[in-house]
């Protein structure tokens, strides 16, 4: 498992707040850039990037979709067993996580709060969730390389697209993925005070 503030966890990775200009170095080189299936022992380190995430949303976007008890260390649990959680590392830092939904069928979720009409349907494709870079590690294009990372694991794994979306609120993030080449294919309406309704992006890699 992974600490905070630089201390060693049982494993090779820790997060680290303060990014020095040596290490900012090391992102543009792709054999300090990691990326690693991760086991259940190891998530609440990953879960600490989402809280990290989430209270800086909070902070400089007023957006609280990540804020505790949205997203509980036990549904990262769950997601660990059920789907693929991923850690991002530069060197020995962990910076980033994401979860794959690997899916030969539309999630149900998808089905029951979507409205959306998909570039191509019924095909196979991953779904990512919980995209989340380290505040401090943010704008030094982590997230472009975790998307082209997704993207080769699709291809490789026998998939067609990507699947995602973000809150209709949190612009930047919007922007990001439209920067990405991905399509704006609908919505998910909740119509709840828990839940905020979301845009629904899809990037076609593979045409039938």
């Amino acid at each position: 498992m992974w600490k905070s503030d630089a201390e060693r966890l049982g494993s090779h990775f820790y997060i680290r707040q303060y990014v020095s200009l040596e290490e900012l170095l090391m992102v543009s080189d792709s054999k300090q850039l990691c990326l690693q299936h991760v086991s259940i022992a190891e998530v609440p380190s990953l879960h600490q990037i989402l809280v990290a995430c989430g209270l800086d949303m909070k902070d400089r976007f007023g957006l609280s979709h990540w804020m505790p008890p949205n997203y509980p260390l036990e549904q990262m649990l769950y997601d660990a067993m059920e789907h693929e959680v991923y850690a991002v590392t530069v060197g020995e830092n962990l910076v980033g996580t994401f979860t794959l939904e690997m899916m030969t069928t539309v999630p149900l979720s998808y089905i029951k709060y979507g409205n959306i009409l998909w570039q191509i349907s019924d095909i196979p494709a991953v779904y990512v969730h919980k995209l989340a870079i380290l505040p401090s590690w943010q704008g030094k294009g982590l997230g472009t390389w975790c998307m082209q990372a997704i993207e080769k694991l699709t291809i490789e794994r026998g998939y067609y697209a990507v699947r995602l979306d973000g809150v209709k609120t949190h612009l930047k993030l919007l922007s990001f993925y439209k920067s990405q080449g991905y399509q704006q294919v609908g919505e998910l309406i909740y119509n709840s005070d828990v839940w905020v309704d979301a845009i629904v992006f899809e990037k076609v890699l593979v045409f039938l």
